[in-house]
């Protein structure tokens, strides 16, 4: 990703969305080291990869953010959301909500439910398989991941990487709010791992 001095790039997408072009890179010829003539070589080669990640079913072949209302919260970090008539499976990016069998799931879900049920949510797709989707998913300009977190009601995923939604379970925490008023609350990755 090139970086730039702008205040609003928005490091998940790479661009600026005040520009009104998310989803796209756009670099100079210059910025990636390209040269007089190399310039057509590097155009057919960058036209072909574009085209080799569609025919492959990339991510929603190309399209990165989608539109589409909830239909149903199967648990606090899995939803199914209906789009252009299609039904797909996304997995909420960034954290990992209690299963339904431990303190706080049910819970959890409800409070998903409440909040994003018959919702039209806005969907930035990290990864794609099949109908299943690991995504951002933001309803009403709140980012789920976020507010989760931040609220105790999810973990930040384990081997997470996003420095914000870290602090945000540091502070959580700290408080303690939702399970972290439990004293020593199991994580549902080791929860799963017991079980399996």
């Amino acid at each position: 990703m090139v970086e730039t001095d702008s205040p609003n790039r928005d490091p998940r997408v790479g661009t600026d969305p005040t520009e009104g072009n998310q989803g796209q890179l756009e670099l100079g010829a210059n910025e990636i080291g390209i040269k007089g003539g190399d310039m057509k070589n590097s155009r057919i080669i960058v036209g072909t990869l574009i085209v080799v990640g569609i025919a492959a079913g990339g991510a929603l072949a190309g399209q990165n953010v989608m539109t589409g209302k909830c239909v149903k919260v199967l648990d606090g970090d899995t939803l199914i959301i209906e789009c252009e008539k299609n039904r797909r499976t996304v997995n909420i990016e960034g954290i990992d909500a209690p299963e339904l069998e431990q303190p706080w799931g049910k819970e959890v879900r409800s409070f998903v439910r409440d909040m994003v049920r018959g919702e039209d949510v806005k969907v930035e797709v990290l990864e794609s398989s099949g109908d299943t989707i690991r995504a951002r998913v933001t309803v009403n300009g709140v980012d789920l991941s976020e507010m989760l977190v931040s609220r105790g009601l999810a973990w930040v995923s384990e081997g997470g990487n996003d420095p914000d939604l870290a602090g945000l379970g540091s502070k959580a925490r700290e408080l303690p709010c939702g399970l972290w008023m439990d004293p020593e609350p199991e994580p549902p990755w080791e929860f799963r791992a017991a079980r399996s």
